[in-house]
């Protein structure tokens, strides 16, 4: 051995498992300082010892966590649960977007601009077949004179749309948007309620019973289902329906004329009786002062066919006409209000009393229906205002 230098140091097996577990428990740092053995050293035989065992067959201990391989079935469930998660997310995507799958490629790309904070880009594109780079140049692309009258329209569809109580669909929004003087086409204004998401109010299934099983009189069925090309009043038809309050049921009984679907007289009660469908012929009557010879025609329920109605209809001198048994289709028209007034109004609020419904119905039926709603068979003009046009012809 040469003077000044030290022995080389030499450990046993034993020594080397011994400082790994130690390396183990405290840190590599830490053991080599209590061992007094270099951390480069401590390093070596860790990683020596991680590919075969230590003499003696003592296991060796790596530093850090020891972790439990994955097996192939547990790797094949992970991957098989991502792809489901994805294909969740994809199905959720094609979901929401049905509307605007068998659309121009701008109309997706408003899309996938109106729900990238929900889904990642890529994925959008991908389930809507368009390209990513196409949208990005989009976003950052100025708005193109179609676009900006696109957005011009939709602002108006949605004023006339929310004007309504929700209630218009396409084609009365195109006679509103037409009456603006606005030209435009129905693809368009379809293309924007699909933008927007607007949709009419629910169509709910509408259902009227009547007694009709009584012994009473009925009139023959005079109007045969001729709901068109009427004078003004010349042919009436009445019914009556119920609006639910918390105070319990609101009768209303309406009279319409066929000549412009204008409701030419009404009347509310809490009792469905004679007296009800009366004032309500009376109340009509009274307003219109039409000649002798007026056909009314109403279904079979008791209410109509009383000596009170049929002695009131006498004394105005009019024709009374009677739908056939079981057949709502005879009186189609007030039928087609009462199904309107429900859908568009009464299915939407909730009366607390009789008098809250009472003045809703007043104001619907007078301040809407009568003279601003866009009917059908008026060549979609309002009641009123067909009235007016007819008069100053």
């Amino acid at each position: 051995m040469k003077e000044g230098r030290l022995p080389k140091r030499q450990y046993t097996e034993e020594f080397k498992v011994e400082a790994i577990r130690l390396a183990a428990s405290v840190g590599a740092h830490e053991a080599a300082r209590r061992l007094g053995v270099p951390v480069a050293t401590l390093g070596n035989w860790s990683r020596r010892g991680s590919a075969s065992s230590v003499a003696g067959g003592v296991p060796v201990v790596s530093e850090g966590p020891v972790r439990r391989p994955v097996s192939e079935l547990e790797a094949e469930n992970s991957r098989l649960r991502r792809e489901l998660a994805e294909a969740k997310q994809d199905v959720e995507i094609l979901r929401k977007g049905n509307g605007v799958l068998c659309q121009g490629v701008a109309m997706k790309y408003a899309w996938i601009d109106k729900h990238r904070d929900q889904y990642a880009v890529s994925r959008l594109c991908r389930v809507l077949q368009v390209s990513r780079s196409g949208y990005c140049q989009w976003r950052v692309r100025p708005p193109s004179a179609r676009a900006l009258a696109d957005k011009s329209l939709d602002a108006k569809v949605a004023a006339i749309h929310q004007g309504s109580g929700r209630s218009y669909g396409r084609p009365r929004i195109l006679q509103s948007l037409r009456q603006q003087g606005e030209n435009v086409g129905a693809e368009r204004v379809r293309k924007s309620l699909q933008r927007q998401g607007l949709r009419p109010v629910y169509k709910r299934p509408f259902v009227v019973t009547t007694d009709s099983g009584h012994g009473l009189p009925v009139a023959p069925h005079l109007l045969d289902r001729r709901f068109d090309g009427w004078g003004p009043d010349q042919a009436w038809v009445a019914d009556i329906t119920y609006v639910p309050t918390g105070q319990g049921w609101l009768y209303l009984a309406a009279v319409i004329d066929l000549a412009g679907r204008r409701i030419v007289g009404w009347s509310m009660s809490e009792t469905i009786d004679a007296a009800l469908v009366c004032t309500a012929l009376q109340s009509a009557w009274w307003q219109r002062k039409p000649g002798r010879g007026l056909l009314v025609h109403t279904d079979r329920g008791s209410q109509y066919a009383s000596g009170r109605y049929r002695a009131l209809v006498g004394k105005l001198g009019i024709t009374m006409s009677m739908s056939r048994k079981a057949n709502a289709w005879d009186n189609a028209p007030m039928e087609s209000f009462f199904k309107t007034l429900k859908v568009e109004r009464i299915h939407q609020q909730r009366y607390d009393t009789r008098a809250q419904a009472r003045l809703d119905i007043v104001d619907w039926i007078e301040g809407w229906y009568n003279r601003r709603r866009l009917h059908s068979a008026n060549g979609f003009l309002a009641p009123v205002t067909w009235e007016n046009a007819r008069l100053a012809a």
